[in-house]
Formats: structure tokens, C-alpha cells, sequence
């Protein structure tokens, strides 16, 4: 017994008619009439009287019809019920994010977010790439915010915006007169200040580079991007940071790369199994209004993958 078999017994009921409860329904008038059989055969006993012009209900039959209104009524009702409660973002959720992302994504998006929604309740923490995923997969969290692809069946990935990648060395590195830098030019560096094992964006950062390493008789890697900043401000060599992290009041020598350039492409991932699509297109939203315009889709850019 389906819903589909009851609407079809609601129909001859309405039209007392195949043809015209088939034409109601939008299917073949054979259609209907062999699933009213199926379903006959199965309950033990006729709906219809089909010996009468129209058709009419027998006495069970009328007892069946009546049970079936209910049926799908209260199934209209649940569905309803369902969509309104998914159409709201009401509630608690976990979010994920990756250092190299909250840092400059997250002060950006706050404030609007919680003007507007105050009765939604978003619980941020700073995981790396693979906790995230793992903690996806274990259902700990709600949503990601991340580099991808990942590549990972459980995972919807949402894509956000290409980020691109920028050149970030000690003043006087090159002439100040040099505006913009090849990936071929910085595969012959030496001194690359990078992020230590675990994060994505180092990982990236090595395969434009050629996976050069530091060759300073001090070795530091560190969590944050600003920390190698100074490190370059102070004693030299040079980094590759993302544009959000470039600021005004930074005193290196920001240089951005020539066409194609290196990028890596931020996403909303979340389990398959997450149904408040609400809640990520309010987030994606409000992500897309407050990046810089020229984080759009562009097709000249390389995506440089971590995985």
C-alpha cells in the first residue's frame, strides 16, 4: 500500500471516472487502474463497484476512502510541519573553520550575523582540515568552512570563492618597482617562511613552490600566518600568505602573482545528511558580501590542491 495507490482511490472517488482520475493525476488511465487492482488484491476486498456507470464506492470501500483522506491529510500536515521546520534557522549549530580562514573570515561576518538572526545560536571553533572531516563524519560538528576539494563521499561541498595566494617578502626582496611575480620565479627562492605540519595552506604553499624549505640556520614554522609575517618583516626571506590576510598596515613587500594565478577554493562542507539548507545558503550569503568582490569564479585560475 502506497500513498501514491491512495491518492489514485481519492481521485475515482472525486471523478468516479478512470479516465478523468487518471487525467487529475497525471498519468495513463491503465496506470491507475492497475495499481486500484494491486491495491484491491492486497487489502482483500473491492473499493470500487465497477458494474455500476459511474463507479461508486462499495460499503467497505467508503470506510477505505474515508481512512485515506485522514491519511494523506495528516501526511500533508507532516510535510508541512517539516518544511517549516527546516525553512528555520532557529537553534544551536557547530561550525568548524581552519586557522588560515577564521582568522579574517570570521570578525567579518559576525556582526551581521547575529543582528539578524539572534535566535540562532553559532558555536565557531578553529579545527584543521582533517579534524574536520573527521569530525563530519562522526556527525560532531554541523558545518566546515575549508579549502577543497576533498573528494570525500559524505561530504556536500559548497563552494564559496577562489582566494588567490600572494607574494609577502621583506621590504627591498625585489625592486620596489616590481608589481608582480610567476610561480616559475618562485620555485628559485630560498627562505620560505611556512606554516607547520598539519595546516592545508602549507602544504599548498610548498607545491607552488616547489616544496622549498627554509635554509636560515633558524628553523620556525608556526599556527599563524601573522607570526610569519613578522618573521619575514624582521629577519628576512619571504611567505605566501592569502589576500585576506594582507592588511594596510603590513610593512613587507606584497607582490601578487601573474595570470594564471595560484588560488585555493574555499567551500561550505557539511554531512550529506544536514538538511537546514536555510542555514547554509544564510551563510553563504553573507560570506559572498563580505569577501572582496574579486574572489569571484575565474577560470584562468590554478587551484592548487593540499590533498
Amino acid at each position: 500500500m502506497t500513498l501514491q495507490q491512495l491518492q489514485y482511490v481519492i481521485a475515482l472517488d472525486t471523478y468516479r471516472h478512470f479516465v478523468t482520475a487518471a487525467e487529475k493525476c497525471f498519468v495513463t488511465q491503465p496506470t491507475i487502474t492497475i495499481q486500484v487492482k494491486k491495491l484491491e488484491e492486497e487489502i482483500g476486498f473491492l473499493i470500487f463497484d465497477k458494474s455500476k456507470f459511474p463507479i461508486k464506492p462499495t460499503d467497505l470501500g467508503e470506510v477505505f476512502i474515508l481512512k485515506s483522506k485522514v491519511i494523506l491529510r495528516e501526511v500533508s500536515e507532516l510535510k508541512n510541519m517539516v518544511s517549516l521546520e527546516l525553512d528555520n534557522l532557529e537553534g544551536e549549530y557547530r561550525i568548524a573553520v581552519i586557522p588560515t580562514i577564521s582568522s579574517y573570515l570570521i570578525p567579518l561576518i559576525s556582526g551581521s550575523i547575529s543582528s539578524k538572526y539572534p535566535n540562532t545560536i553559532l558555536k565557531i571553533e578553529e579545527m584543521e582540515s582533517d579534524q574536520i572531516i573527521m569530525a563530519l563524519q562522526k556527525k560532531e560538528i554541523d558545518i566546515g568552512i575549508l579549502v577543497t576539494p576533498l573528494n570525500e563521499p559524505f561530504i556536500r561541498e559548497i563552494k564559496l570563492y577562489n582566494e588567490p595566494f600572494i607574494f609577502y617578502g621583506q621590504q627591498h626582496y625585489f625592486d620596489e618597482e616590481k608589481k608582480t611575480i610567476s610561480i616559475d620565479e618562485i620555485e628559485h627562492l630560498d627562505n620560505i617562511w611556512l606554516l607547520e605540519k598539519g595546516h592545508c595552506f602549507r602544504n599548498q604553499v610548498l607545491n607552488i613552490c616547489g616544496h622549498n624549505e627554509n635554509t636560515k640556520n633558524i628553523q620556525f614554522q608556526s599556527g599563524s600566518i601573522e607570526a610569519l609575517k613578522k618573521m619575514v618583516d624582521n629577519y628576512g626571506g619571504f611567505t605566501l600568505v592569502p589576500e585576506m590576510a594582507i592588511d594596510d598596515k603590513d610593512t613587507g613587500h606584497v607582490i601578487h602573482f601573474t595570470e594564471p594565478k595560484p588560488i585555493r577554493e574555499v567551500s561550505l562542507v557539511t554531512h550529506h545528511s544536514f538538511s537546514r539548507d536555510v542555514l547554509l545558503d544564510a551563510l553563504r550569503l553573507e560570506i559572498l558580501e563580505h569577501t572582496p568582490k574579486a574572489f569571484d569564479k575565474n577560470e584562468r585560475f590554478i587551484k592548487v590542491n593540499w590533498r
